[in-house]
């Protein structure tokens, strides 16, 4: 079945205190979205899980290099417990009714470079990342495969090969790592005899053929004057698939200008339980970046240079991030979905029931789709599906 790395909310609703983490969350999402949307290939990425690592390098960050990075996570307060608790709760509330979320935090440190006290200490008690001493200088590749390693343990074996072949070298002296995995069963699953292959249109105009799942029952829906907007629960678990539907075959474009916070958060907060027709394609998605360019141009770019103040981690500021490396995976199918994702930092030295009849959902062209918990808000996954073949 599917599965993917990605944390995952508590029933009980977060302090009052805290609130503030998933409009910022939701925030960076749809931001780092269109950074990365160019193009016409599918898209799975999972901003949660950047913005947790993230996080874990702003935890040393100070000064203008710090300024930069809380104002590309819309982020201005110490809030490394307050995400610990979230990824813990997340993570509780994920792992019920034989669904699975796990998510895992990574520290790997060059033998023999001190690093700030305060600074092991939030990533151990936060973020739950002691630190794992390698020796990039003396067997770079060596570090590199225990450290993918890491990660394919960490989401099922779906993300390989995270940091690519000479990402690391004898000037690494800190890798930042994080993952998460989600296995979601559907509150109603799709009958697998009923799935049948139909066409698909292609952004360009053509047709493909595609497997469609078919089921008709009670789901979140709502429109609006450019889509329809299906949304399907999880069992037990408060997370949800959401996906939005461009009225017209060409319209994806459209509806990917007019992705910000405040439209996502006005969408969703009009579903209402509707019964729905619906008819999904089978599909699997992998996607992976290189995010130096999209988190400079998003606004952070000091901590790429030799002006990066990192001397929460290092007091002689001989650090600078070199790279930021992210990959994700998602497989949606009529039992479920599995997605995963993770993210690497290379440091080196310098409701209202309708019973009227049945609503038609049919996803025979490109759309846009999340996975969040609905108790919170929170987006732990977004993407796009252009082609499911």
């Amino acid at each position: 079945m599917k599965r993917f790395v990605l944390p995952i909310l508590l029933a009980a609703a977060l302090p009052a205190a805290d609130s503030r983490i998933a409009p910022a969350m939701n925030d960076f999402t749809t931001a780092s979205y269109k950074q990365l949307m160019g193009g016409d290939a599918n898209l799975i990425l999972s901003p949660f899980n950047i913005a947790t690592a993230l996080s874990m390098a702003l935890a040393g960050a100070r000064g203008q290099t710090a300024e930069e990075i809380q104002a590309v996570l819309h982020l201005h307060y110490d809030y490394d417990s307050a995400l610990g608790a979230l990824l813990a709760d997340l993570t509780k509330a994920g792992n019920t009714g034989g669904n699975e979320l796990h998510t895992a935090n990574g520290l790997w440190v060059q033998k023999g470079f001190a690093i700030q006290p305060a600074f092991e200490n939030t990533l151990t008690n936060n973020y739950h990342a002691p630190p794992t001493l390698l020796d990039f200088i003396a067997n770079p590749e060596g570090a590199r495969s225990q450290i993918n390693r890491w990660a394919e343990e960490h989401t099922k074996e779906k993300i390989q090969n995270l940091l690519p072949a000479g990402s690391l070298g004898a000037q690494t002296r800190l890798v930042l790592t994080s993952a998460i995995y989600f296995y979601g069963k559907w509150q109603d699953p799709f009958v697998t005899s009923h799935t049948q292959p139909a066409p698909f249109t292609l952004p360009a105009g053509a047709a493909t053929q595609a497997n469609f799942m078919n089921q008709t029952s009670d789901f979140g829906y709502t429109e609006t004057p450019s889509a329809q907007i299906l949304e399907m629960r999880y069992a037990g678990t408060g997370m949800a698939f959401d996906v939005l539907l461009p009225t017209t075959l060409t319209g994806l474009p459209n509806l990917e200008k007019s992705l910000t916070p405040g439209n996502l958060a006005g969408w969703l907060g009009h579903l209402t339980t509707r019964n729905v027709q619906v008819s999904l394609p089978k599909f699997r998605a992998e996607s992976q970046f290189s995010l130096r360019k999209a988190l400079s141009t998003m606004g952070m770019p000091t901590s790429f240079t030799g002006k990066a103040d990192f001397s929460g981690i290092d007091p002689k500021r001989s650090l600078a991030i070199s790279e930021v490396v992210h990959k994700a995976f998602v497989d949606v199918s009529e039992q479920g979905t599995e997605a995963a994702a993770a993210t690497g930092i290379t440091m080196h030295a310098t409701a209202m029931r309708m019973p009227e009849r049945a609503v038609v959902f049919r996803a025979d062209h490109p759309f846009l789709f999340l996975i969040r918990d609905t108790r919170t808000g929170v987006i732990l996954f977004i993407g796009r599906l252009m082609d499911p073949r």
